[in-house]
C-alpha cells in the first residue's frame, strides 16, 4: 500500500491507493448460461442469464446481464456479504456465510433452493430452516445440476433438490410429480459412519460424489453411462465406494462424467464419453476409471457439459471433449452450421489453451472452473478470463458472441497499484478524484475524517472504470478529508 498527500485550495486531502497483490476473486462458479464469482471482501457477483432470478438482483424479468453485477441482500436490503464460499446448479446459486448459514436463489421447481417451497427466488433466501435439524454449521458445498450438497461441522452430508434418480442419497427416489421441500441427510454420513466428514462433495446430473479424507471416492444415484464408476451401469440409492480408486486428492463431476485428481498429479475419469470428455483417446463410455492421457502435474480438475478442463502446476490450462461453441479455447469451433452431426465431434485427447483473444500466451492461471459450456480462469494478477458459450453473456465480455479464446471479464481486471489524484471541482463543495486504468474494473471510494478511526464510510460503490481516465466527483463536507480507492 502506498500513500500520497496533496493540498487543494487550503484543504489537506490524504489519498490512498489500495493494492491487492493477489487475486481479488477467490472463488468462481458457473451454471446454465450463467457465472458467479466470490470476492475477497465477501461479496458475490453474477452475470449472464437471469433465468428465474438466478442473478440474485431482485428482478426476475431482466433476461440477462452482460457484465458482473453484485448480488443483493435478503429482502433486497443492501448486498449479500460475509460470504465464504459459493456454488450453484443449472438454474440456482448458493452462498455460504461465515456464520455457517446457507443462502440460495434462482429456480426452485424441484426444491433446489432448499427453502421449503417451490417458489423461485430472485433474492437470497435461507436454506434448510425446515430441515430436521435446521441446516446450519455448514462448512462445504457441492453443486452442479438440479440438486445440491452441503457438509456440516459434524461431517454429515445433506442434500436437496431433484431426486428422480436417487441423487439425494437417502435411500429413496422421488417421482417427478412430487418434490422434496427441505434438505435431507445422505445415508451413512452420520458421525462415525462410512461417508462422514468428506473432504469434498460434487454433483452430477443423476448422481452424487464424495471424496473422503482417506482419499477414496464414494458415489450414489443412477449411472446409465457408468457414472457411478463401479464396473456396471448400476443404481445405488445410498453411497457405495468406487472400487480400485485410491490416493485421490480432488474430484469434479461434469454433466454425466466425473474427474478424479490423484496425489501424483495424474487424472482419472469415468462415465459418459460421447465427445471424448474422459480424455482417454476414445469416445467409449467407461464404467471404471480410466487415466486421462496427455496431462501430468495437474493441480485442479473441473468437469463441464461433455467437456473437461485441468490446470497444471505450471499455470497452463488443458482441455478436452466437446468444442461446439469454443469450449476448448483453441480459437476454432466444430459447429460449422446447422444440421445433424455438427455437435458430435469428439476431442478425446487433452490440448493446451495456448493463446488469449489478443494473441498473447495464456498462462499464470491459479484458479480454473469448467461449468456448463463455458470456462472461467483467474490469473496471478487477479484478472478473470472466460471462453466458450456466451449466448446469454455468461463470459462477461459485454457481448453475446461465443468466445473461442480466453477473454477478460469486464469489471474484474488485473490488480495494479493506482495513485488517486484530486483537484478542485467545478461543483461547489465537491472535489474531483481521478485515476487511470488499463482495463475496466469495479471500484469503491471510501472516506474517513480521521485515519485513526479507519475508513468507515463508502461514498460510492460498484463504480465501473472507464479506461484510460476515470473521474468521480465527491462531496467535501469539512476541512479535511481522507479518500481511498478500493477494488
Amino acid at each position: 500500500m502506498k500513500y500520497w498527500t496533496q493540498t487543494a485550495a487550503g484543504l489537506l486531502i490524504f489519498s490512498v491507493a489500495w493494492f491487492a497483490p493477489g487475486a481479488d476473486v477467490t472463488s468462481i462458479w458457473g451454471g446454465a448460461r450463467g457465472t458467479s464469482g466470490l470476492k475477497s471482501d465477501g461479496t458475490v457477483w453474477t452475470w449472464g442469464a437471469n433465468f428465474s432470478g438466478k442473478l440474485g438482483i431482485g428482478d426476475a424479468t431482466t433476461n440477462r446481464l452482460l457484465v458482473p453485477v453484485e448480488v443483493h441482500g435478503a429482502g433486497n436490503a443492501g448486498y449479500l456479504n460475509s460470504i465464504s464460499a459459493i456454488m450453484g446448479g443449472e438454474l440456482h446459486n448458493l452462498a455460504l456465510k461465515a456464520d455457517g448459514t446457507l443462502w440460495g436463489w434462482g429456480a426452485n421447481f424441484v426444491g433446489q433452493v432448499g427453502d421449503g417451497t417451490t417458489n423461485d427466488a430472485a433474492l437470497p433466501v435461507q436454506i434448510g430452516l425446515g430441515s430436521t435439524p435446521p441446516l446450519t454449521n455448514v462448512t462445504k458445498l457441492g453443486g452442479r445440476t438440479y440438486f445440491s450438497l452441503a457438509v456440516k461441522t459434524d461431517g454429515s452430508i445433506w442434500a436437496w433438490g431433484m431426486n428422480w434418480n436417487g441423487q439425494l442419497g437417502n435411500g429413496t427416489i422421488t417421482p417427478s410429480s412430487q418434490v422434496v421441500l427441505n434438505p435431507v441427510m445422505v445415508s451413512n454420513s452420520q458421525p462415525g459412519q462410512a461417508v462422514n466428514n468428506p473432504a469434498q462433495v460434487s454433483c452430477g446430473y443423476t448422481y452424487g460424489v464424495a471424496l473422503l479424507t482417506n482419499r477414496t471416492v464414494w458415489v450414489w444415484g443412477t449411472g446409465l453411462h457408468g457414472e457411478l464408476g463401479c464396473g456396471t451401469n448400476v443404481q445405488s440409492l445410498i453411497p457405495i465406494q468406487v472400487p480400485g480408486l485410491t490416493n485421490v486428492t480432488a474430484i469434479s463431476s461434469g454433466w454425466k462424467h466425473t474427474l478424479a485428481l490423484k496425489s501424483d498429479g495424474a487424472v482419472w475419469a469415468w462415465g459418459l464419453n460421447s465427445h471424448g470428455e474422459l480424455g482417454d483417446g476414445t469416445s467409449i463410455n467407461r464404467s471404471n476409471a480410466v487415466q486421462v492421457l496427455n496431462v501430468s502435474n495437474i493441480v485442479t480438475v473441473s468437469g463441464g457439459d461433455y467437456n473437461s478442463a485441468a490446470l497444471r502446476a505450471d499455470g497452463t490450462v488443458w482441455k478436452w471433449g466437446l468444442n461446439d461453441v469454443g469450449e476448448l479455447g483453441i480459437g476454432v469451433t466444430d459447429n460449422a452450421g446447422a444440421g445433424p452431426g455438427v455437435d458430435l465431434i469428439a476431442h478425446p485427447l487433452a490440448v493446451q489453451v495456448t493463446l488469449d483473444k489478443y494473441g498473447n500466451g495464456f498462462s499464470n492461471v491459479v484458479k480454473l472452473a469448467n461449468r456448463d459450456y463455458h470456462n472461467i480462469a483467474v490469473k496471478t494478477d487477479g484478472s478473470v478470463w472466460m471462453w466458450g458459450a456466451n449466448d446469454q453473456g455468461q463470459c462477461g465480455d459485454g457481448t453475446t458472441n461465443d468466445v473461442y479464446r480466453p477473454s477478460p471479464v469486464i469489471g474484474l481486471g488485473a490488480r495494479v497499484p493506482l495513485p488517486l489524484h484530486l483537484q478542485k471541482s467545478a461543483q461547489p463543495g465537491h472535489v474531483d478524484l481521478s485515476w487511470t486504468s488499463a482495463t475496466g474494473e469495479f471500484f469503491a471510494i471510501e472516506y474517513a475524517t480521521n485515519l485513526r478511526n479507519g475508513f468507515a464510510g463508502v461514498i460510492q460503490s460498484n463504480i465501473l472504470a472507464t479506461p484510460p481516465l476515470n473521474t468521480v466527483s465527491v462531496p467535501m463536507t469539512n476541512g479535511q478529508g481522507y479518500f481511498r480507492l478500493k477494488f
